[in-house]
């Protein structure tokens, strides 16, 4: 049978020896801790229309406004959508076309 073998990061301490400028470090380094990442309950997202409350179930309709829809009430026009289209897409014409300055020529 095979072992289970577990390979964590070594860290080494005092005493390395930095080649650019021949001196020693004192400081220790800290060892990297790994975090476990949260999960999601399966519940969490709604199921039902914000607008008529009608069941979506896989087919539900996420808005950018952040509420779930069904088919007929998913479009901004028809549930009333609270988040600003006119904005964003201002914002991101001005962050892809940035505006380009030429060097002024000198006149003689």
């Amino acid at each position: 049978m095979d072992k289970l073998v577990i390979s964590r990061p070594q860290v080494e301490s005092i005493g390395k020896v930095d080649f650019c400028s021949s001196a020693t470090v004192a400081a220790a380094e800290k060892p990297v801790v790994e975090t476990a990442v949260a999960v999601e309950i399966a519940g969490s997202q709604p199921n039902r229309c914000l607008s008529c409350r009608k069941k979506v179930g896989v087919v539900g309709f996420k808005c950018r406004c952040g509420s779930t829809f069904c088919g007929t009430h998913r479009y901004p026009e028809k549930h009333d959508c609270t988040f600003d289209f006119k904005t964003k897409g201002k914002k991101e014409i001005c962050k892809a076309n940035p505006v380009v300055k030429a060097d002024k020529i000198q006149r003689f």
